[in-house]
């Protein structure tokens, strides 16, 4: 030390620019270590994953932190790569499914607080105007010919049925106040919880054949987001039972509850693979949100986007 000291006297009084190289060399001689800014990754939210009917796709919702306002829909592979973007339009948009047939997929899109639903090829292309009133969470019919949605165009929260043979649209009666989320199943019912936004948000089942009704959750609390496994011997489902938002998967026969989620941060929005064996989510864990995949069993725990 006493030695650099010295050469720094020798050279101080040259000329200004032996001065500034020497400032500059300084920390290298005391042996600093130059540190360099490290670039912060932008947020990224992405959510709403929907898989499509072959297992090989993952649709989902996308935006920045700072266009709160915009998402795009986007298609993935179910391993989370080749990310391609379907849309460019403004709209904020949820709710998505495909069709069954897996060359569609249906959208809720909302601008300056007015939602309509939207249909769109896989590839991007075709994107069309189905509804004039309000519409929202909508799911296919499995001969893929209409199209069940709620709306509350009338105050109260309501579900229509959108004919995409004829466009013509009517309201359907569940029985049940403020029906809202509804879900078409395999075998011709339809999965909706009810009464919207209070602490006894359950799930309910109604034939549309004979418009029975069954009750299917009894937990005294809000639930959301219900999703059948492909033989619908599970429902898998968002609950607030342990106070956040977490995934559950509810045995229909033995009426056994899993939960297979315990992250602080919410965990919504399930959806079942085709084959039963994953189940994709939206989750809340940061940064921004994400979307992982997870086993029935609550196993295998993954991060798929990037």
């Amino acid at each position: 030390m006493t030695h650099l000291v010295s050469q720094l006297s020798y050279v101080l009084p040259m000329a200004k620019y032996n001065a500034i190289i020497i400032l500059l060399l300084v920390p290298t001689l005391l042996g600093f270590r130059e540190v360099r800014a490290q670039k912060k990754a932008p947020e990224v939210f992405n959510g709403r994953p929907a898989w499509s009917p072959d297992g090989k796709k993952i649709a989902f919702v996308s935006r920045g932190k700072v266009d709160v306002k915009v998402n795009e829909l986007y298609v993935m592979n179910a391993n989370g790569t080749d990310v391609k973007q379907l849309t460019s339009d403004g709209y904020y948009k949820k709710g998505v499914c495909w069709s069954p047939d897996g060359r569609w997929l249906a959208f809720a899109g909302g601008k300056d607080d007015q939602w309509q639903l939207f249909m769109i090829q896989s590839n991007g292309s075709k994107q069309t105007q189905l509804t004039t009133f309000d519409g929202h969470e909508p799911s296919w019919s499995p001969d893929g010919k209409k199209i069940i949605y709620n709306s509350s165009r009338n105050g109260d929260a309501e579900l229509f049925i959108y004919d995409l043979e004829t466009d013509r649209e009517s309201k359907f009666k569940t029985g049940r106040p403020n029906s809202w989320e509804p879900t078409w199943t395999k075998d011709n019912k339809i999965l909706f919880i009810s009464p919207l936004f209070t602490d006894k948000q359950e799930f309910y089942l109604i034939d549309l054949k004979n418009e029975d009704l069954e009750q299917i959750t009894h937990n005294g609390i809000r639930e959301f987001g219900g999703t059948f496994s492909p033989d619908q011997s599970q429902l898998a489902y968002a609950s607030q039972k342990n106070g956040n938002w977490d995934i559950y998967v509810l045995d229909l026969e033995t009426t056994k509850e899993c939960r297979l989620t315990f992250h602080e941060d919410n965990d919504i929005y399930p959806d079942w693979s085709p084959d039963g064996k994953k189940i994709v989510f939206q989750s809340d864990r940061g940064p921004g949100r994400s979307i992982f995949i997870i086993n029935p069993d609550g196993t295998d725990l993954r991060k798929i986007d990037n």
